[in-house]
């Protein structure tokens, strides 16, 4: 199977649109969202496509990913948030380059789907035996075991352990010193009792902690709908009730959405025009 750029974008998007639903990732996505999303881009494509083949391109995207968070560590690199953008100096571009040219694709330009990446990959990458060697097979994931793709189990996590949530940040010398020094203190038997101070202190930092993951998740789910709805009634040439028409059926059936959303300016005349013609609406 030979992915283009359009088929990756939507893969991405789907699976963005699925942790802004609140789909948990802490353990990867499940092999029901797999068959999901294989279903929506067989659907788009008109191509057979299945859960292990998505799994499998979900990884190289990953191991892009991994890249990408090294890059924007490098020495005199700056991140152009507006542009999604590693930037470096001429020169430093064309040392580092000329080492390792397969980077060249990732600095001073925008990053193909960032913003789909860190939405389903979050701030972290993975590390220690979690970490994926360039040279592994895409259909055998590191340490997985029983959740093998290749596996009988429906309702294992096919990406569980795959990646953290969190970067691993090194310690400090003085906190390091002082995790150290916990270990030498004898537990106290019996357990100091939570305060009702400390309880308040905690429930107020669980919500705070939820209204900002709601924050940063909701604009992933509102924007298909709004980026729908402007790219269909700015099309010319066709009524507004004959536009009203074809949207509410994009939203009915969201495959066909994502698609249109993916088209050129004539590709969508084009598509609405048949629509509209094989539902005789005049």
């Amino acid at each position: 199977m030979r992915w283009t750029p359009v088929m990756s974008g939507f893969v991405l998007r789907r699976f963005a649109d699925l942790v802004a639903e609140g789909v948990k990732t802490d353990k990867g996505f499940k092999e029901v969202h797999l068959n999901s999303v294989a279903k929506m881009l067989s659907e788009f494509s008109g191509q057979e496509v299945s859960g292990n083949q998505v799994y499998n391109h979900l990884r190289k995207w990953r191991q892009r990913w991994v890249r990408v968070c090294k890059l924007k560590d490098l020495s005199g690199a700056l991140w152009d948030e507006e542009n999604c953008m590693i930037t470096l100096a001429e020169d430093h571009l064309l040392g580092h380059t000329k080492d390792h040219p397969k980077d060249a694709e990732f600095l001073n330009t925008p990053i193909e789907n960032y913003v789909q990446m860190q939405a389903i990959f979050g701030s972290g990458v993975a590390t220690g035996k979690y970490a994926m060697g360039s040279g592994e097979a895409l259909g055998k994931p590191t340490d997985l075991g029983a959740n093998d793709p290749l596996s009988e189990t429906t309702d294992q996590s096919m990406f569980e352990g795959e990646y953290p949530r969190t970067c691993d940040m090194p310690r400090s010398a003085e906190s390091s010193k002082t995790h150290e020094s916990s270990k030498d203190v004898p537990a106290n038997p019996k357990r100091r009792r939570v305060s009702e101070e400390d309880a308040s202190l905690m429930i107020g930092m669980t919500a705070a902690v939820k209204d900002v993951a709601e924050a940063f998740t909701k604009p992933v789910k509102d924007n298909m709908y709004r980026d729908l709805y402007n790219a269909t009634m700015e099309i010319p040439g066709f009524t507004e009730e004959a536009l009203m028409f074809a949207l509410s059926h994009m939203l009915e059936n969201k495959p066909q959405g994502y698609g249109f959303l993916e088209m050129n300016e004539h590709h969508r005349i084009l598509w609405l025009r048949t629509f509209l013609g094989k539902h005789y609406y005049n």
